[in-house]
């Protein structure tokens, strides 16, 4: 067992974005606006190319957290502001115009990179993620800022309704994707909440960070066990666990589901 130790921040980073993203993925499907995501996630990397290859320059951000996370910030609220005001003003072409904004900064992206050496490596960095190589130093950050997420949500719900989601999203996306990867947030964000769609109150969570513990942990043991990249291994197995939930058992709970749940 002892052997397997050095996954444990891998396992707990893992679980600790699956809940944020299980909180945030249903308000995604509820406002349809899939797009979101993956725009946020490939903006927090643009700022993140950004702190590598322009604020490492300086001391006060060369090598510390802050100097890592200070540039995915930035970018990620500009853009999810954007986004709330285009919400208010563009409803009919929200998601095409967020999509556009993906592909924008995927680009900008590429091309800031396009003179290192090992820029093709740091993009697949950005891609697939280091979650198999996740340290305790990474797991605080994620869980203190995951938590007080979920304990505003909680204390205070109707936040989420209006423009505080982009807030929340803004601040928790680009920590997850420094190790998860954007393939592997997307999955996280998208297809636990998807696939338990159907599904009302407590039985939608439930469904989802079941769907989603299932994923994570056959997941990082196949890519632990056959030296594979956690963030692609993750997201099939994630898809393979979706869609055995919903042909064997989402049936049976939709079926079984008590009226007053359906109300909530």
């Amino acid at each position: 067992m002892a052997d397997y130790a050095w996954l444990l921040p891998a396992v707990l980073c893992g679980l600790i974005a699956l809940a944020g993203n299980v909180v945030l993925g249903q308000q995604v499907l509820k406002r349809q606006i899939i797009f979101i995501d993956l725009a946020v996630a490939q903006v927090a990397a643009l700022g993140a190319a950004l702190s590598h290859y322009w604020l490492n320059q300086y001391e006060l951000f060369s090598g510390s957290f802050f100097g890592e996370m200070v540039g995915p910030w930035v970018m990620s609220l500009l853009l999810c502001g954007l986004i709330a005001l285009m919400e208010k003003r563009y409803q009919q072409h929200l998601e095409p115009m967020i999509g556009s904004l993906f592909v924008v900064s995927a680009s900008l992206a590429i091309l800031l990179v396009s003179k290192d050496p090992h820029g093709a490596d740091f993009i697949q960095g950005i891609l697939n993620g280091q979650l198999l190589w996740s340290t305790w130093d990474d797991v605080w950050p994620l869980a203190l800022i995951t938590a007080a997420m979920l304990l505003l949500v909680w204390v205070k719900p109707e936040f989420m309704q209006g423009s505080g989601f982009y807030l929340i999203f803004a601040i928790l996306m680009p920590i997850t994707v420094k190790l998860t990867g954007i393939y592997l947030e997307f999955a996280l964000l998208v297809i636990p909440a998807l696939c338990a769609a159907a599904l009302k109150g407590t039985r939608f969570f439930v469904a989802s960070i079941s769907i989603g513990i299932v994923g994570i942990l056959s997941g990082i043991a196949a890519s632990a066990r056959y030296d594979l990249p956690s963030g692609a291994s993750i997201v099939i197995t994630l898809f393979i666990a979706g869609m055995l939930f919903n042909l064997l058992l989402q049936p049976w709970l939709s079926k079984a589901q008590p009226v007053y749940e359906e109300t909530v």
